[in-house]
């Protein structure tokens, strides 16, 4: 009897993790159970918010372990994926993407070809409710100091020397050493080469993991059934990263509905769990520089569009990471 009961409130507690549930509970029961996942993974419980963005809340607590804050997000059972054309496209997103056009294309059928070839496909999905880190992760790069970088190559000395009355402030020496001027201070940065198979080995040695393409999906979009978790448009009030400049922060750096910085710079790709090499929230940046308009430009950041690696069949480091436009962030399922 006691065994069973144990089992049933062990069920129960599991149950009150995922949204259906936990969007009901009190606040103070909410806050019991984020006070009680602090304990059980060590780590230190810094504060409770709430995070709204696009008609979704969540009630949450930020976590901190080490270095980086985590937060917790609710499992859900949702649809995921993207299919058909997107609905009421703006004038200004139409003349973009017909401009792209040759005479002889028709645009929705090339439209909706490119959805077909570069979208996840519809499926329905249970997600675990999880810890997921905030922020982006750089790859690759390591903090490093003046000794090391005389012993890694005493020629970046000079280069070092250099950059110090420079007027810019950063510089990158490719696959080498970066500057970054902070204040009165210089960061250094050494390279590191790093393939995929590296960086998911050591993520699973700390107990984490990559969040994979459903997980990915909807700490994205939430179940967003649009283009993007806002709509299927690009709204052209909002104040965009290489299109826009109307303040000192741009939108999509905010944190979302869950409260992760998430998809926000389609020149970064989002390092994922997958059986080959796979990129979520970003191009690299192809769009944006091949100078098409803000729809095209971002459209690689909608939770369902996939980058996969290119591989080159003569290279066989072809997993090997790119430190200037792959990150990551780690989750923590929890599981009974």
């Amino acid at each position: 009897m006691n065994i069973y009961r144990f089992n049933f409130n062990r069920r129960r507690t599991l149950k009150n993790l995922y949204n259906g549930a936990y969007s009901l509970l009190p606040i103070e029961e909410k806050k019991e159970i984020l006070e009680n996942l602090a304990k059980k993974y060590n780590m230190e419980l810094l504060r409770f918010e709430t995070f709204s963005k696009y008609s979704k809340s969540t009630f949450t607590a930020i976590f901190k372990y080490k270095e980086s804050e985590f937060v917790f997000v609710p499992g859900d059972t949702v649809t995921l994926g993207y299919e058909g054309l997107p609905k009421n496209l703006s004038d200004e997103t139409l003349k973009g993407l017909k401009y792209c056009l040759d005479e002889t294309e028709d645009l929705d059928t090339v439209l909706e070809e490119y959805i077909r070839d570069n979208f996840s496909k519809l499926r329905k999905v249970t997600i675990n409710p999880m810890l997921v880190e905030r922020d982006l992760q750089i790859v690759a790069w390591r903090k490093s100091n003046l000794d090391e970088l005389k012993e890694f190559n005493i020629k970046l000395l000079d280069e070092y020397n250099k950059f110090k009355s420079d007027k810019y402030n950063r510089l990158t020496l490719d696959g080498t050493a970066r500057f970054t001027k902070i204040e009165d201070k210089i960061e250094i940065e050494l390279y590191d080469y790093i393939t995929y198979d590296e960086l998911y080995t050591n993520i699973k040695y700390d107990g984490f993991s990559l969040p994979n393409l459903d997980e990915w999906e909807y700490l994205c979009g939430g179940g967003c059934r649009t283009l993007f978790p806002w709509g299927d448009d690009i709204d052209y009030n909002m104040n965009l990263a290489y299109y826009t400049k109307k303040g000192n922060k741009y939108d999509l750096e905010e944190p979302n509905f869950f409260g992760l910085f998430i998809a926000y710079d389609p020149y970064k790709m989002e390092i994922i769990e997958a059986n080959e090499l796979t990129f979520k929230g970003g191009d690299g940046g192809c769009n944006v520089c091949g100078g098409f308009g803000e729809f095209l430009g971002y459209l690689s950041c909608s939770p369902y569009y996939i980058q996969k690696a290119i591989v080159d069949e003569y290279d066989e480091d072809d997993n090997e990471l790119d430190g200037d436009f792959n990150f990551y962030c780690r989750v923590l399922r929890i599981e009974e």
